[in-house]
């Protein structure tokens, strides 16, 4: 029996066996993704020996059909390539995009839970539906730290903070990969690297990022992904630090990732960056470009192999060494030898029933959406009674589906499909509408798009509207609409005013539409210069206020709510994001108080685009640490400068007092720092608060933050009850690059901080470091871990 085929030998040995016997042109089909939307066989008739991944975009409507075409095509790779298995791709950022499959939270939502305990559970439901179906790698999750809330794309990220991101990153990665990668799915960690951070909060800009900021602050969520979650595969980003696009940047995808990093997987293209090398005229052939992006370190051309067939005459040209696509070729099946694709790489479709029609799917995503859900504001109006006579729900995102679901989702996907974005690629369902909403750049909605949602997902994703009217069958509730998503149509201003005047409260669902394309406000490819209530969303706002009748704004979107009007004149302020197929009704358990809000801001919430960037792990020095109010020499015109909700911030419906915050009062370079503190539910209902720990370096050799967050937990505390929550944090989390980029803990004081937000910091305690250590900063601590103790 050849050695690869012998399941006892280590996944390595097999795959250097079965190298060994692979053509030039074989090998170089294991380098090549293709997307199939049509027939199998037909689509490889150019790829005489295969492809090594697959995008599967069929328009089948059911699991069962997904894992039977999905079937079809494993089969046909597998005739071209020997029996090679591919790899099957696809989304999964808040659940497989897939019809059937559950949907979560978006991505910003999901770290706004700060609960990565439950973030794990979810990826272990994503698992199960993606392997039945046959999907082995998800590409996801998203781990770029995004501080511009102008990119269209920050929903899909855990925010700004690295720590944050590490801990969410590190939890989804864990989740989805299982404890054997053989029962598991290939986790993608994206997009590497400060993809986030473009010019002018552009899409695939280039970014001002130093080497060390690109190291310290937006590489860690990757880091701490490998080292504590053994990442499997990495996706570059479309970005480009010091003018040099990632795709192609040797530096990055070997120097830095590979050689600092130790990053032994496979890495995969963005879909199109590799051509993109031509349209930025950076190379002018397709063979340049392949040649370009293959010897930086990019082991696989996704979606499509528009240029990596190339590599074949790059061989022989001497651009490439066939040494290197034996490296690339042996980590790709060493992949898959890990995840048992020889022995079984078809659909687990027997599965499908069991894995789709959980109930506790269902139970984890509501839990995941109400934890999502930040209480901004409340003067006391909140919970609202169920016994109200009259309740007006008004705004755009109040009675729509599809605004529930944020961008990577399959209601966004549908939505994409009845466009023209996909016709390149053989997808165009029809149906988009081509009017746009006055003076806008938005397009209206399609009048197809809401019934189809309402078939396939209305059962279990009531609307806002919906949900409200449900919770309170004795009182009368009535939706308008009030003004669209986007425009400047004001002519249903009249009949939203006249149902707030005459009701007890009003609910104003507001924000913005996050998906691909011009139906949408923001999304992949759709930033915007303004971060304020799209179109006459504020204006409505005023008006509604103006009535005397109660307001609650429920805002949804990829970013945060920008509205000084709201913060200062609105009841109630609820920060929703996109939560997903239970979105409705968790928005209305938290208004009526059946579930007590606990949500915190992943991400500051600025008054305006001018404030970019604020975010609270500034440096020294800059706007979020300066003292505005004794500015000396430096200071803003146009008056003092700070955000409207601080990192971390959010409210409940009780009250947390927080005593005996302890501290190790010194430790070593090599050692860790305790603290502890007590917390106590001090209302009068049960409740869930959020402790952080933030810790401050008071000097350094090098310019640091102001804050940093160490760790985090989310606790439950009956009314009344108290809870001992303990920290250790290795003392190596406070290392930072020194002057000559070496990976350095100092000797020196460290303030500990115990805070309900960034802002909100309720005691401080100085640990002192008694010696200087040079570190391996690829094994340094990430996040604090923590213990919770019933008092």
């Amino acid at each position: 029996m050849e050695d690869y085929k012998n399941v006892n030998l280590p996944p390595e040995e097999r795959a250097r066996d079965l190298l060994q016997r692979l053509t030039l042109s074989q090998k170089i089909g294991q380098l090549m993704c293709k997307m199939f939307t049509g027939d199998p066989k037909q689509t490889l008739e150019d790829y005489p020996d295969g492809v090594g991944e697959v995008l599967s975009a069929s328009m089948a409507q059911t699991p069962e059909d997904i894992a039977s075409v999905n079937r079809r095509i494993i089969d046909a790779v597998m005739e071209k390539t020997g029996g090679i298995p591919p790899v099957l791709q696809a989304e999964a950022v808040s659940g497989l995009i897939s019809p059937g499959a559950t949907s979560f939270p978006s991505a910003i939502g999901l770290a706004a839970t700060f609960n990565t305990p439950a973030v794990f559970e979810m990826t272990g439901i994503i698992q199960e539906q993606m392997r039945s179906v046959g999907i082995r790698r998800a590409c996801s999750p998203v781990m770029d730290v995004a501080r511009d809330p102008r990119w269209g794309r920050m929903g899909e990220t855990y925010g700004e903070d690295p720590t944050l991101c590490a801990a969410m990153s590190t939890a989804f990665v864990k989740g989805l990969q299982g404890k054997e990668l053989t029962e598991g799915v290939s986790a993608t960690g994206k997009h590497f690297l400060g993809y986030a951070m473009g010019e002018g909060g552009y899409n695939s800009a280039s970014n001002a990022i130093s080497p060390r900021d690109l190291r310290e602050a937006y590489a860690k969520p990757f880091q701490a992904a490998i080292t504590d979650g053994d990442l499997q595969t990495v996706m570059n980003s479309y970005a480009a630090p010091d003018n040099e696009p990632v795709v192609a940047s040797k530096s990055i995808l070997t120097g830095l990732l590979r050689e600092e990093m130790k990053f032994q997987g496979v890495t995969v293209s963005d879909y199109g960056s590799v051509i993109q090398l031509m349209e930025k005229r950076i190379e002018s052939t397709r063979e340049a470009a392949a040649a370009r992006a293959f010897n930086a370190g990019m082991d696989i051309e996704c979606q499509n192999p528009e240029t990596y067939p190339c590599l074949y005459d790059a061989v022989k040209s001497g651009r490439v060494k066939e040494e290197q696509i034996d490296q690339a070729v042996l980590r790709i099946l060493t992949l898959k030898f890990k995840m048992g694709l020889f022995e079984n790489p078809y659909p687990h479709a027997d599965l499908i029933p069991e894995v789709y029609r959980d109930a506790s799917n269902e139970a984890q995503s509501i839990r995941l959406a109400r934890e999502s859900i930040v209480l901004l504001k409340n003067d006391g109006m909140l919970p609202l009674s169920k016994e109200l006579d009259k309740i007006a729900v008004i705004g755009p995102r109040a009675d729509s589906i599809r605004m529930m679901f944020g961008g990577y989702t399959a209601p966004a996907g549908l939505e994409m499909s009845m466009g023209g974005l996909l016709k390149g690629i053989g997808i165009n369902m029809g149906g988009e509408a081509e009017e746009y909403y006055p003076n806008s750049s938005v397009k209206k909605e399609s009048e197809q798009l809401e019934p189809m949602l309402e078939a396939m997902l209305g059962r279990i994703t009531p609307t806002i509207f919906d949900a409200i009217a449900k919770k309170c069958p004795d009182t009368t509730v009535l939706y308008e609409k009030g003004c669209d998503i986007a425009g400047d149509d004001r002519s249903a201003f009249g009949a939203a005013i006249a149902l707030a005047s005459d009701s007890d409260a009003v609910i104003f669902a507001a924000g913005g539409k996050y998906g691909w394309g011009e139906p949408c406000t923001s999304g992949e490819g759709r930033d915007s210069t303004k971060i304020g209530l799209p179109g006459v969303q504020e204006e409505l706002l005023k008006a509604l206020c103006e009535t005397g009748t109660p307001v609650v704004v429920v805002h949804g979107d990829t970013r945060p709510i920008s509205s000084l009007y709201a913060k200062n004149h609105a009841n109630a302020v609820l920060e929703a994001w996109c939560p997903g197929q239970t979105g409705g009704s968790a928005v209305a358990d938290v208004i009526f108080g059946d579930y007590n809000p606990a949500g915190r801001l992943p991400v500051t919430a600025l008054e305006h685009a001018g404030q970019i960037p604020m975010y609270a792990s500034s440096k020294r020095g800059n706007l979020m640490t300066a003292d505005q109010r004794n500015p000396g020499f430096n200071s803003f015109s146009n008056g003092i400068q700070e955000p409207l909700w601080y990192f971390g911030e959010g409210y409940s419906y009780t009250q947390f007092e927080y005593r005996d915050f302890m501290v190790d009062e010194e430790t070593t370079a090599a050692g860790v720092i305790k603290a502890s503190v007590t917390v106590t539910n001090t209302g009068n209902r049960p409740g869930e608060e959020v402790v952080q720990l933030y810790f401050t370096d008071e000097y350094a050799s090098m310019l640091r933050p102001g804050l940093e967050l160490a760790g985090f937990a989310r606790i439950f505390i009956p009314a009344g009850e108290s809870r001992k929550v303990m920290f250790t944090m290795r003392t190596d989390q406070t290392a930072f690059l020194d002057q000559d980029m070496r990976w350095v803990v100092e000797e020196g004081d460290i303030t500990l901080k115990i805070a309900a937000s960034s802002k909100d910091i309720r005691a401080e305690r100085i640990c002192r470091i008694k010696d200087s250590l040079v570190i391996d900063g690829t094994k340094r601590g990430f996040v604090a871990d923590v213990d919770i103790q019933t008092v």
